[in-house]
């Protein structure tokens, strides 16, 4: 259980309130529509950029995924606190940072690099010009 729902692959990575807000980020920033499920996760998304960017598209999914399922750790296993949706959007961001490093190519590097940089700015603009202070710290 998580937040007291009995926890489901769908509701964790899908319909959680973290979820959502990650996939709906992607979508306003990069037009790409939130997955429903696994299979449209995994399969329609790996077809969304061609060939040339695929595995860039793969690769981000699986560091929200990734992100989304450790922050569940922390609180169910750890007992931590709940985090905010933008620690949970800079931890997906910090890890697709680092992952990016196993790109063959540099423009795929950079790629990543500029798509994190586009998702965390964007994500403060958006919460400093709804009232979010500065005083609250982000931590990974």
């Amino acid at each position: 259980m998580f937040f007291s729902t009995p926890e489901t692959i769908q509701h964790l990575f899908f319909d959680c309130h973290y979820a959502r807000f990650l996939w709906r980020v992607v979508f306003v920033l990069f037009g790409i529509f939130p997955p429903r499920n696994m299979n449209h996760l995994f399969n329609s998304w790996s077809k969304l950029g061609g060939s040339n960017y695929n595995h860039l598209l793969l690769s981000g999914a699986a560091a929200f995924c990734w992100a989304i399922w450790i922050t569940r750790n922390d609180v169910f296993f750890d007992k931590g606190h709940p985090k905010t949706f933008l620690q949970v959007l800079f931890r997906g961001t910090h890890w697709l940072r680092f992952w990016a490093l196993l790109q063959r190519s540099d423009d795929d590097k950079e790629r990543i690099r500029d798509a994190c940089k586009l998702l965390e700015s964007r994500a403060m603009e958006f919460f400093v010009s709804h009232g979010w202070s500065f005083i609250y710290r982000l931590k990974h």
